[in-house]
């Protein structure tokens, strides 16, 4: 069976952006190091046999989370409720990737 993939919107909210200036001027490096992302899009596989099916909503947000931990060392609880006081998530209605092949 095929694994499908969904896609996705993370959007930083200002609580977040708050988090990480806070962060960095804890740390003491300059102001120059203010973050520079607002939007990304991620993508997670579904389905298969075997597996439970499961909230894609609610797995994205825990796995952006601990993306973010592993990416960043920024330690967030890994859940919906702290994933929606940072983060804003919408689902992508189609994604068109231009190098596959027609």
């Amino acid at each position: 069976m095929e694994m499908e993939k969904s896609y996705y919107v993370v959007t930083y909210k200002p609580a977040y952006l708050e988090l990480v200036r806070g962060l960095v001027a804890r740390a003491g490096s300059p102001d120059s190091d203010e973050p520079a992302f607002e939007r990304v899009v991620v993508a997670i596989t579904q389905g298969g046999f075997g597996q439970d099916i499961v909230d894609d909503e609610r797995q994205v947000k825990e796995r952006f989370i601990e993306h973010l931990f592993y990416s960043s060392d920024i330690d967030l609880p890994r859940s919906p409720e702290a994933f929606d006081h940072y983060f804003g998530l919408e689902p992508v209605d189609e994604f068109v990737d231009l190098d596959e092949e027609m």
